[in-house]
Parts: structure tokens; C-alpha cells; sequence
């Protein structure tokens, strides 16, 4: 017995397999004006450093949350043998570059980023290596 898939099944499927495909990647768009950051930012500690890691090409958080107009520090703990950045840009499009950090290859080491203070805003940050996979917002309030 021959099982026969409708063509319309056969693309749903494709576009939900699709769309399981590329959940690792985040979502990057600048938030509405005045509106909180989520909750699963990575944010800023009294001393003004974020930790976030790469493990599995992905950041241990979707964003960041820093202060504006004072310098502060993201911190890379790469967890796996893959080289591993930090590059922030003001936007998708990386046409100002604010940071490109050193590349790190672990496991296990941690780099520390100096990012000189940014404008209040909606940022962009990505692993320069694996940009499709790893990336997320950076809010600066």
C-alpha cells in the first residue's frame, strides 16, 4: 500500500520544520518606546558587568540590559571548543560598529569586553563567527 501526501501537507510541514529549524536564532527588533526589556536579559550587576556564555551556538540569554551613559563590561564564558565574540552594533544592519571583541575558544575560558557608555537605545549584538545563530538585543535604559 502507497501512502500519498497532499502537496499543501507536504508544505506545512516543510514550513513548520522550517520554522523549528531557526528557533535558535533570536529575534532582534528594537522594543516600542518606553517598553521594559524581558525578562530573560542578561543584565548588568552593580558593577556594571554582564555575564552571558556560548555553549551550542547559542548566548546563554536572548538580550542584554545595560546602564546608559557609563561604560560596562560583557563577559564571555565560552563553554564549548568553538571560538566564540561579542561584536555590538547599532543595529541588523552592522553599520556602526561599537564593539568587536577577541575571539575566545574554550571550554571553559572567559574574556572580559570593555564596551565604552552607549546612548540610551535598542542595540544589536552578535558571535561575529556565527552571526545567524547567535545574536540578540542589547537595551540600554
Amino acid at each position: 500500500m502507497r501512502f500519498r501526501t497532499p502537496l499543501p501537507a507536504a508544505l506545512g510541514l516543510l514550513l513548520a520544520l522550517a520554522a523549528c529549524s531557526s528557533s535558535s536564532t533570536s529575534d532582534w527588533t528594537p522594543l516600542p518606546s518606553g517598553a521594559e526589556p524581558p525578562a530573560a536579559c542578561a543584565r548588568a550587576d552593580a558593577d556594571g558587568v554582564i555575564e552571558i556564555s556560548g555553549e551550542g551556538l547559542l548566548f546563554s540569554a536572548p538580550c542584554m540590559v545595560a546602564p546608559a551613559g557609563v561604560d560596562f563590561v560583557v563577559r564571555l564564558t565560552n563553554l564549548e571548543s568553538m571560538p566564540h565574540n561579542v561584536a555590538i552594533y547599532d543595529d541588523r544592519a552592522r553599520g556602526t560598529k561599537h564593539l568587536e571583541g577577541d575571539i575566545i575558544t574554550g571550554p571553559d575560558k572567559t574574556i572580559d569586553y570593555a564596551v565604552e557608555a552607549l546612548t540610551a537605545g535598542d542595540y544589536y549584538f552578535e558571535c561575529s563567527l556565527h552571526p545567524p545563530q547567535m545574536n540578540g538585543a542589547l537595551y540600554v535604559r
